[in-house]
């Protein structure tokens, strides 16, 4: 038996092993995602924001071309983008009107502050969920934070969450603001290809809900996502403007 043959075969107990590891990695990121849908239920009180968030990133990533276990690693990975807002006192993530240059400043932190949480695993999912954190305020053109990337220097995934992200924000009420009409909420995201998201990342976005004959429809707010059970029409005129959120956090 040569060389070759002999580390074909695995060692006793490193199947075994590698299964424990992979579970372990697994059960973290379920314990993960159950502190995001704590520090969710602080401003949504449901878990449906990160839930949505999670359908639209994986749907807009298939769109992209991504495989299947990449798109199901982005589904779980994307459900934890906010998970540092837990570090954020409740005064300054429920504050219903303008936040102070100060306060905005700390809110800014909880990109890091989650990417440092999540980035201590070697599981695939919180691995991706750590670039997800780290970059999904990130703008295109490089005026996001928190390190000011560009372009493709934005991690893909974020960059399809940041997309994802904004939409549910904008569609959904939030202590600051209420929700827009979804085809308001569609038309932000188009003016903002080419400087805060990627181009081709909103064309996989509106060709996702092209696809799925969705634009005139909304999801009703806190309960199912645009891209698995849309629940109700529009009501009211699409022409009207509603006033623009004071953040995004």
């Amino acid at each position: 038996m040569g060389p070759d043959s002999q580390q074909s075969h695995p060692r006793p107990g490193e199947g075994k092993a590698a299964e424990a590891t992979g579970d372990a990695g697994d059960g973290r990121a379920e314990a993960f995602r159950l502190v995001a849908i704590q520090a969710e239920y602080r401003a949504d009180h449901s878990s449906q924001h990160v839930e949505r968030v999670a359908d639209t990133a994986a749907a807009i990533a298939e769109r992209l071309g991504l495989g299947t276990e990449q798109v199901g690693l982005m589904r779980e990975a994307a459900a934890l983008h906010d998970v540092g807002n837990l570090a954020i006192p409740d005064t300054i993530l429920l504050k219903p009107n303008k936040l102070t240059e100060v306060e905005y400043e700390l809110v800014k932190t909880h990109t890091t502050l989650g990417a440092r949480l999540l980035s201590e695993s070697s599981s695939p999912v919180l691995q991706m969920a750590s670039l997800i954190a780290a970059a999904h305020h990130e703008r295109w053109d490089g005026t996001g934070y928190p390190a000011g990337l560009a372009g493709e220097d934005i991690p893909l995934v974020a960059r399809v969450v940041a997309v994802a992200d904004v939409f549910d924000a904008l569609t959904h009420d939030r202590p600051y603001k209420s929700l827009w009409p979804v085809e308001q909420a569609i038309s932000e995201i188009q003016h903002g290809a080419g400087t805060q998201f990627d181009p081709r990342v909103v064309d996989a976005f509106l060709e996702t809900l092209a696809r799925a004959d969705l634009a005139e429809q909304t999801p009703a707010p806190r309960r199912g996502s645009l891209f698995r059970a849309p629940e109700r029409r529009l009501g009211g005129s699409a022409s009207q403007t509603p006033p623009r959120p004071a953040r995004q956090a």
